[in-house]
């Protein structure tokens, strides 16, 4: 390469410099125009008010930005993404919807003590609705606190209450324990404030949180999910069980269950007469004795004198009389049972299931490959639907019904099943394809455009064209002498080599310039 620069001009070396350098310039500025096309997104799922302050904030820094989403989503240059995330940081940005406690900021003096208050309920509902915002399955909240006024009478007294809306993201469910923290989260932060008084729903309308003991007959979504459940649980079961014995996607079942939830408590006594066992025992006796020929008379102080005996008068013989009573109390046998039955009992299952009939291989008249499909046998299909009731627990007693039928599958055409690894190589190919077009852009500069031009600055001569003979040489190409017709011979008439010694004896001169240009044209 230096040789061949050395033996340039000092024209041809300016212009080699000045081609060199705009096609330097071109790939910069084709990378840097490209560069700057690449947006990334800064925020997305913001509200009107996060996504007016977030812009006017770069409006106010003069950085160049993209809406998309209706707004709700501000786009900035890929290379300045962590940049500006981390200056709205600084300025409080974004705040996450509503007002918060940073209404407290600026305070006015003028305020009125109803105005502070009203305030308060403002950012303590839009602090709650950011908390509640932090769930991963929310992706917008509101908060509404009701508070009553204050009554100096206890039983004019109202308790407060609150009302949740939150908007969830595509298909995302709250779990019953999240619904749950998000209730007590909101009654925690309310003085006053109970878990019965508050209400939780979605934007579909669905009520996700139900006072305790409201609406006692109405199916709550704990109990239509604890159905779903066990309707999968035994739809998985028989289904596994007949894939075993048919192949894998050749059974289909279906289960319904009725369930009871009615919730019922009773006291139960039974009494065994025939068993006694004495519990107590009370005896008494009584007994009257009476003496016989005592003296009568007049009262008085003779007459109680029993020494002296005035009167003739005697009572009839002495009698003796006794009473004894007895008390017994008796204990009969009693059992006391207390009976909650439980909740969430199945009255009554009811299953279908479609078995496919068997496919038989052959070949056709053509001498192509084909399936014939056969029915299975009757006593065959009994046997499945033995093995079904015995999955599910058949009880004639609840007319629990079972259905189990032969019918043909439709053949659904069969999908390559993507490789696993594909997300991770569609990664690794968005990373690299901006160098790899850098890399396509300058080789095709390179090939096409530079180094035709070198070829032509530095021979003379296009890319492709074939190097010519001493014989096909015009008669003033020389590189440094006149032509070639004064060596003395006739061209056509000797060979190259015979011409070239001719003129390496009469100038040897020329012909080391020739053969260098020869080279040069080859290099």
């Amino acid at each position: 390469m230096g040789s061949m620069l050395g033996g340039l001009g000092i024209i041809q070396k300016i212009l080699v410099a000045g081609f060199a350098l705009a096609v330097l310039v071109g790939l910069l500025t084709f990378s840097m125009s490209t560069s700057k096309l690449q947006y990334k997104v800064l925020y997305s799922g913001l509200t009107e008010e996060d996504a007016a302050a977030v812009v006017a904030q770069l409006q106010e820094e003069r950085k160049p930005y993209q809406l998309s989403e209706n707004g709700r989503a501000i786009l900035v240059p890929a290379a300045q993404v962590y940049e500006v995330r981390l200056a709205l940081a600084g300025q409080g940005l974004p705040r996450g919807g509503g007002v918060g406690f940073e209404i407290f900021d600026k305070t006015n003096f003028g305020t009125t003590d109803y105005v502070q208050r009203l305030n308060y309920q403002r950012a303590l509902q839009g602090e709650l609705a950011r908390t509640i915002r932090r769930f991963d399955q929310v992706a917008e909240a509101r908060v509404h606190i009701a508070t009553p006024r204050e009554s100096v009478f206890i039983e004019d007294a109202k308790p407060p209450s609150a009302s949740i809306s939150v908007q969830l993201k595509g298909r995302e469910k709250l779990a019953k324990d999240q619904i749950q923290s998000v209730v007590n989260l909101v009654a925690s932060a309310v003085p006053g404030l109970t878990p019965e008084n508050i209400t939780l729903v979605d934007t579909t309308g669905r009520l996700l949180y139900r006072k305790p003991g409201e609406a006692e007959g109405m199916l709550s979504a704990s109990q239509l999910e604890y159905q779903l459940k066990i309707e999968s649980a035994m739809r998985q079961k028989v289904e596994s069980m007949l894939e075993e014995v048919v192949g894998v996607g050749r059974a289909m079942v279906r289960v319904t269950a009725e369930m009871d939830f009615t919730r019922v408590n009773y006291t139960e006594e039974n009494f065994d007469p025939e068993s006694k066992v004495a519990r107590s025992e009370q005896q008494s006796e009584e007994q009257d004795s009476r003496a016989g020929d005592q003296p009568a008379g007049i009262p008085g102080v003779k007459g109680e004198l029993a020494t002296f005996a005035e009167s003739g008068e005697t009572t009839a013989a002495g009698s003796t009389a006794k009473r004894t009573n007895v008390t017994r109390n008796y204990e009969i046998n009693k059992t006391t049972r207390q009976v909650q039955q439980p909740v969430g009992v199945v009255k009554r299952l009811s299953v279908a299931a479609m078995v496919d009939g068997i496919y038989e291989k052959g070949v056709d008249k053509d001498g192509k490959a084909s399936q014939t499909y056969k029915v299975r046998a009757p006593e065959e299909m009994q046997y499945f639907e033995k093995l079904v009731k015995n999955a599910i627990g058949y009880s004639e007693e609840r007319a629990d019904q079972v259905e189990v039928i032969n019918m043909a599958f439709a053949q659904a055409p069969e999908i390559e099943a993507a490789p696993q690894a594909l997300d991770k190589w569609r990664d690794l190919l968005e990373r690299l394809t901006m160098p790899l077009m850098y890399l396509v852009v300058a080789f095709g500069v390179l090939l096409f455009l530079v180094r035709p031009v070198l070829r032509f600055l530095t021979t003379g001569r296009p890319v492709g064209r074939p190097m010519r003979t001493m014989a096909e040489a015009p008669a003033g190409g020389g590189l440094a002498g006149g032509p070639i017709e004064e060596v003395g011979f006739a061209p056509k008439e000797m060979s190259d080599r015979e011409r070239m010694y001719k003129l390496a004896q009469s100038d040897p001169d020329r012909a080391a310039d020739l053969v260098k240009r020869w080279l040069r044209e080859e290099q």
